[in-house]
Formats: C-alpha cells, sequence, structure tokens
C-alpha cells in the first residue's frame, strides 16, 4: 500500500473511528478500573509495533525486562509481516502475528482475520509501542473492546482523546535514547528507575546463531575475487520506504566507493531489498566494472544478509533496517544522519561513527509528525561530504585511501 494514503487515513479517518470504538468499549465495560497495575500479574501480554525494522529490534532492552518481571507470561508482538523473520529471532517474543499491508485487499483480509484472534486471545496486557499513530490506538481499542483486555499502556499524546484510550500513558522523553525511551515505558509496571545500561548480548548471540554463515561461502564460490580480500565492506544507499529523505547522495557513495576500490584487498558488496534493486542498479552501472564489486540487492533473506554481516569488517549505511541489524550483531558501521537524530535512534559505541551535522532544520521527522517531511532539498546529508567520510575510513579505520 502507498504510504502516503495509511499516513491520510491515519489522519482522517483515524480519529473519528477510534473514538466511536471507544464510546462503545465504555458503554460495554462502565466499571472498568483504571488502577490496577499493581494487581497485575498478565498471563498474555501483547506488544503493538507495525512500522520500523531497526526500531523493533531497539525494544529488545524493554522487553527483556517485561520478561524478566512476567517471566511466566506468554508475550506475543503484533507488526506488519515484513518484520516476521526478524521479531521471530528476538528471544523474548513467544509468538508473533502480523497483518499484510502490500495492499488494500491483503490488508483488509489480515486485519479480519487478527480482529477474530482478539476474539479468542484474552491478552491481560497491551503495550503500544506505536510513536502516536490513530492505527495502534484504534487496534489497542478493538483489542480491548473484543478480547476483554485488562490493561492498555502507550505513548502520551498532545490528542486528549488518544490518551483516553489507555489505561496509562507515558511521556516520549526525547532527551533519551529510543531504546531507554521504550525502558521508561515498560518500567511504569514496576515502579522502578529505568537502567542506564543498554545491553544487547542476549540478542547479539541468538541473531548470530540464526544467522545464514554458509551465505558468504556461496558468495565467494560464485565471486572468485572476492576470495582475495582481506577486508570486506557491505554498503546500504537506501533508506526504506518509511522516508527517502534519509537517503545520503548516490553520487557522494560514488566517490567513495570508487575510492575504496584502489585498495587491492577491498571487496564492496551493495545491499539492499527488493523494492531498492532499481536505484541500487543504478549507481552499480556508474561505477567503472570491478570484479570486487558486487551487487546482491534483492538476492538475499534477512538470515542471509546476518550471515554476510558477520564475515565483514564494516557497514556504510544511510539511517535504515540493516544499520541496527549490523549493530545488533556486532558489526562496526559508519551511518548518516540528518532527517532523524541519532541521538535517539543511532548506534552506541566507539566501533559506530556516525554523521550528524546538526543543522538548524534537522531533524525533521519526529513522532508529531508521522516522520513525514516535506523537505525538497536534504542539506542535512549533503553537508556531509566525501572528504569528511574518507577522512574517518583512513584515521579510524585505517583504510590506505
Amino acid at each position: 500500500m502507498n504510504l502516503g494514503i495509511i499516513r491520510k487515513i491515519d489522519e482522517y479517518l483515524g480519529p473519528l473511528v477510534c473514538r466511536f470504538f471507544y464510546w462503545l468499549e465504555q458503554l460495554s465495560h462502565p466499571s472498568r478500573k483504571r488502577n490496577i497495575i499493581e494487581n497485575l500479574t498478565p498471563k498474555k501480554i501483547l506488544i503493538i509495533k507495525f512500522f520500523g525494522l531497526g526500531t523493533i529490534l531497539l525494544t529488545s532492552p524493554a522487553l527483556r525486562i517485561l520478561k524478566e518481571k512476567y517471566h511466566d507470561a506468554e508475550i506475543t508482538i503484533l507488526t506488519t509481516t515484513s518484520n516476521v523473520t526478524v521479531c521471530s529471532m528476538l528471544p523474548t517474543l513467544d509468538k508473533v502475528l502480523d497483518i499484510n499491508i502490500k495492499n488494500p485487499a491483503s490488508f483488509l483480509i489480515s486485519y479480519l482475520k487478527l480482529l477474530n484472534s482478539f476474539r479468542k486471545e484474552h491478552y491481560d496486557l497491551i503495550i503500544d509501542l506505536e510513536f502516536l499513530t490513530n492505527f495502534s490506538s484504534l487496534t489497542t481499542i478493538l483489542c480491548m473492546f473484543l478480547g476483554k483486555s485488562r490493561v492498555s499502556i502507550g505513548f502520551n499524546s498532545p490528542q486528549q482523546w488518544r490518551n483516553r484510550i489507555y489505561n496509562y500513558t507515558v511521556s516520549f522523553d526525547h532527551s533519551r535514547h529510543i531504546s531507554k525511551i521504550f525502558m521508561k515505558l515498560v518500567s511504569i509496571l514496576f515502579d522502578e528507575k529505568i537502567r542506564d545500561d543498554i545491553d544487547f548480548n542476549t540478542e547479539r548471540k541468538v541473531f548470530i546463531e540464526n544467522a545464514d554463515k554458509k551465505y558468504f561461502d556461496k558468495l565467494l564460490k560464485k565471486e572468485d575475487a572476492l576470495k582475495k580480500c582481506r577486508h570486506i565492506v557491505c554498503v546500504n544507499i537506501n533508506a526504506g520506504f518509511l522516508c527517502l529523505h534519509r537517503r545520503w547522495p548516490e553520487e557522494y557513495y560514488r566517490e567513495i566507493l570508487e575510492k575504496l576500490l584502489k585498495i587491492q584487498d577491498m571487496g564492496i558488496v551493495l545491499i539492499g531489498g527488493k523494492e531498492d534493486e532499481n536505484y541500487v542498479s543504478g549507481l552499480y552501472r556508474k561505477i567503472p566494472s570491478n570484479p570486487r564489486l558486487v551487487n546482491v540487492c534483492g538476492m538475499n533473506t534477512i538470515k542471509e544478509l546476518m550471515g554476510l554481516f558477520v564475515k565483514s569488517n564494516l557497514l556504510i549505511t544511510n539511517d535504515s533496517g540493516p544499520l541496527h541489524i549490523a549493530y545488533l550483531i556486532g558489526l562496526p558501521t559508519i551511518s548518516f544522519f540528518g532527517p532523524e537524530t541519532p541521538f535517539l535512534y543511532g548506534p552506541i559505541g566507539h566501533e559506530h561513527h556516525i554523521f550528524y551535522e546538526d543543522i538548524y532544520c534537522s531533524p525533521c521527522l519526529n513522532i508529531y509528525n508521522s516522520k513525514f517531511s516535506k523537505c525538497k532539498n536534504n542539506i542535512c546529508l549533503r553537508n556531509i561530504t566525501p572528504e569528511k567520510v574518507l577522512k574517518v575510513l583512513k584515521e579510524k579505520y585505517h583504510y590506505c585511501l
């Protein structure tokens, strides 16, 4: 489905539908208590997070705390079909439900099936991790109405009618990394101080175990020139369908890749999803033919990509899902931020280098505008010149350029 259409439906139709079902739920359960967290011992918990593969991965510390507190509870996540593979690997999740947003028909069919499952599954606790979307609020209220759920928690919204849907709302604290914001949201259940440390060691171990490590060997058999390469650098020039403004300029990537290919034992692998094939192929054709430059965009699964990352030395990428997969696996990264802020979403650690100019109009994407921008010239990324990146590659990662 077209993302613009989804945003318009959520903005204009969402509030009306949400309010209707809210009052219907209130009439059906007029005695539902508000302050019942103290006595809560949930057997089934539903997590709602539809969009943003990388953001879903960054919920891991919060989900782990949730599992530690309610270790006997069954935790289910509701997401979109494209995120199912990764969600299935998260050790804290017991089940994964999905809706298919490929087209209106698939969405309608999958959503009706979901509503039917709400009648059978009685979730004691619903935690909405979406950033103020009306659709997640609607899903929350329908789950409470159909499944007789007891408690719901979500982020506090400027729209007071939306806040009434939840038993509890938590402020979206922009001063923290998104992982800590999620931890703050679930901390309302425990009345405990938020932990300062962010630990992904458990997820890293599971992801490496699930990675298809044989994929790299298959790639070497197919691309003989890579066998002689001591350094493998993966490059992701894409930014996902949520916002294409997050792309560092194609011509900048071209300059960087041509410089890197001058290193005789350097192999470069271009990655991306099937929806990115045309864009990546366009760049690939503009670079002089070199057997050490390999384009695998649209040709691998998530687990194969993870296997590639396990064997690689570095990922150069825009702010996107592969960045967070690499972060969890432990692959060093160079990433470009501008429309969104790395203070919320950036990888943490010395081995990760983030480029962010922090100019007057940045970040322009936030939870209050549904991460939509009318920007016509993303100077926040254009100001990050290839020379700046080459300097970091030479001085921090010790590539002889």
